[in-house]
């Protein structure tokens, strides 16, 4: 997936579902419940067991209707592994430029993490075509993020960690270009009784609260 790719996709869509679970299977079928909720871009932890399985798994099953990533990635060895199971861009917790570079070599779009102004303003300079606010509830939540967008107004910022139905107005009105939802929409409880059907509808009201339904 080239930048431009990903970037339209995120315009289209806003919400990136971030999976992690304890299995492989869980991972998978709560994926699959978050794409029957309607979300389409999904972001696979690679803290999950088994999560490049899950990647391939879902980008053969799905790829028709949703964009599959790998998230949490550090290290080039990660990348390479994305890449060979198919995933479609890469979501680095930080700013690294070396790994970007990687992913240009592989041409696979990079999401990138950042937090404070310098932060945000290096992780612009590299040229990624989203970087994540991450974890931009920590620091004050949608005010914080509008303070940035305001002084950084080029940067597309993806607002991740603490982001769930009770905010997602919020960050959207102080300027989010997107959102990640990770424990609140795949919530511990639903993962471990296996309430798949309680992720797609939780999924169906997010993408209503982000205006994409």
């Amino acid at each position: 997936m080239k930048d431009v790719e990903l970037i339209q996709i995120a315009t289209d869509h806003r919400v990136f579902a971030v999976v992690r679970a304890q299995s492989a299977q869980s991972a998978l079928r709560a994926a699959e419940a978050a794409i029957m909720g309607g979300i389409k871009l999904i972001e696979v932890a690679l803290s999950t067991p088994g999560s490049f399985r899950v990647i391939s798994d879902l980008r053969r099953q799905y790829g028709d209707r949703a964009s599959i990533g790998a998230g949490s990635v550090m290290t080039y060895e990660q990348i390479d592994r994305a890449v060979k199971s198919s995933a479609q861009f890469i979501s680095m917790p930080h700013t690294n430029p070396q790994l970007v570079e990687a992913c240009r070599k592989r041409g696979i779009a990079p999401m990138i993490g950042a937090l404070t102004p310098t932060e945000v303003a290096a992780a612009l300079a590299v040229g990624v075509p989203l970087v994540s606010l991450f974890p931009a509830g920590t620091l004050g939540g949608p005010e914080y993020l509008n303070a940035l967008t305001t002084r950084i107004p080029d940067v597309k910022l993806v607002a991740s960690g603490g982001v769930g139905p009770e905010n997602i107005v919020d960050y959207f009105t102080a300027g989010a270009f997107a959102i990640a939802v990770g424990t609140r929409l795949f919530a511990r409880g639903d993962l471990q009784f296996e309430n798949y059907t309680a992720i797609a509808e939780r999924a169906r009201g997010i993408i209503r609260l982000a205006g994409v339904a």
